[in-house]
């Protein structure tokens, strides 16, 4: 995560600004995907490198205020459940909104357990899958419990 200056860029080096070396070793390591795939890594004209983290809070809710979607969980995108999660988030807290009479702080009280179990559930199954793309090698096309999904695969 040093640009070509020598500069530390804690979460991505833009642009433009990768160092050639690193350039060369990506473009090299382009022969083991699929061809189209290797071609655009091979045919970018300014590679850049984004780091992915993983964001889990332990609380949501603040008295009158809340943490929704991935402001709250951010999990890898082997999910792809960033979205549904904001969603979820949201129409949850309309529920126990509704289900309070309106008291924001009873409402949030009764409505962040749930969404802190979604939440981390929903990172651990993120960390689950990118361990078995990126280091077992267990990622295999078609396998059930790869599926999209925010509460479980396929959910």
């Amino acid at each position: 995560m040093t640009d070509r200056s020598g500069v530390f860029r804690p979460y991505s080096v833009p642009p433009g600004r990768l160092a050639d070396p690193y350039v060369d070793d990506l473009r090299e390591a382009a022969g083991g995907l699929p061809p189209a795939l290797a071609e655009v890594v091979r045919e970018a004209a300014e590679p850049f490198v984004q780091g992915i983290f993983d964001v889990a809070v332990d609380r949501m809710a603040f008295g009158r205020v809340c943490l929704l979607g991935d402001a709250a969980f951010c999990a890898r995108p082997h999910a792809a459940a960033g979205t549904a999660k904001a969603a979820a988030d949201a129409w949850a807290l309309v529920a126990a909104m509704r289900d309070s009479d309106g008291d924001p702080t009873a409402a949030l009280d009764a409505w962040e357990p749930g969404q802190l179990a979604v939440g981390r559930n929903l990172v651990a199954r993120s960390r689950e899958m990118g361990e078995r793309s990126q280091f077992l090698d267990t990622w295999r096309p078609g396998d059930p419990a790869l599926a999209f999904g925010l509460y479980g695969p396929g959910d």
